[in-house]
């Protein structure tokens, strides 16, 4: 659940960018959106990994049962 809540504070801070009008603003706004995008990328992955460590221990399990 962690990467969906990451990925909405990631679109509401892309919604900032494209609100702004002030440079100075909008350049803030990149700059925390790129942290944003940072941490949703880190989430993704940290996620496919817990789901292949998952597939790879039920792999395991029936490869012993047969």
């Amino acid at each position: 659940m962690e990467t969906l809540d990451n990925i909405g504070i990631r679109k509401n801070k892309k919604i900032a960018i494209n609100n702004s009008r002030i440079k100075t603003d909008k350049f803030k706004a990149q700059a925390e959106y790129t942290e944003a995008n940072k941490q949703v990328k880190k989430s993704i992955k940290a996620d496919k990994q817990k789901c292949l460590e998952k597939l790879e221990t039920t792999e395991e399990k029936a490869a012993k049962k047969m």
